[in-house]
């Protein structure tokens, strides 16, 4: 007997879930559901006018003292890092975490709506610099300094495989 559920159920059951039970505030809208790790994650919104990521806490977020674990503030971290830095470069090329520092600055709980501030600082051609600031309200509940590498072309000359 196999109790186990696919990924693909999971992330489709939780999302619907998720999105009926605790709405984002106005001017957020879902975004598509990945698979994979980040599609256990939970349903992500996104506010175009102000370039923020949110999402709503929920019991799969919560470490053994029920709060967010910090594991999972670094990934939404990550993860907004990530998808300002595709806007900014127009998805071309792409580039991976080299470094990510994280400082935990307050706790978050069930319920929270957490949402994701990302400044870029620099675009450069093989390293990108930004900064992001997880808040509930007017909170800072986590700052991340980050450093992406950008991924060279694997035919290029400087990558002769």
């Amino acid at each position: 007997m196999n109790d186990r559920v696919s990924a693909d159920n999971i992330a489709i059951n939780v999302a619907h879930a998720t999105m009926e039970a605790d709405a984002p505030p106005p001017g957020f809208a879902p975004l598509p559901l990945r698979s994979g790790y980040m599609g256990q994650f939970g349903a992500l919104y996104f506010d175009a006018a102000r370039g923020v990521i949110g999402t709503r806490v929920d019991e799969r977020h919560l470490n053994n003292l029920d709060i967010a674990h910090g594991g999972m503030l670094a990934t939404l971290a990550d993860t907004a890092i990530g998808a300002a830095m595709m806007r900014a470069a127009g998805r071309e090329p792409p580039a991976v975490t080299a470094h990510l520092g994280l400082d935990y600055l307050g706790v978050v709980r069930p319920g929270d709506w957490l949402e994701a501030h990302v400044e870029l600082d620099k675009m450069g051609a093989r390293l990108r610099f930004a900064t992001c600031r997880l808040m509930v309200g007017s909170r800072c509940m986590l700052k991340a300094n980050a450093t992406f590498a950008v991924l060279s072309d694997p035919a290029s000359p400087s990558n002769p495989g």
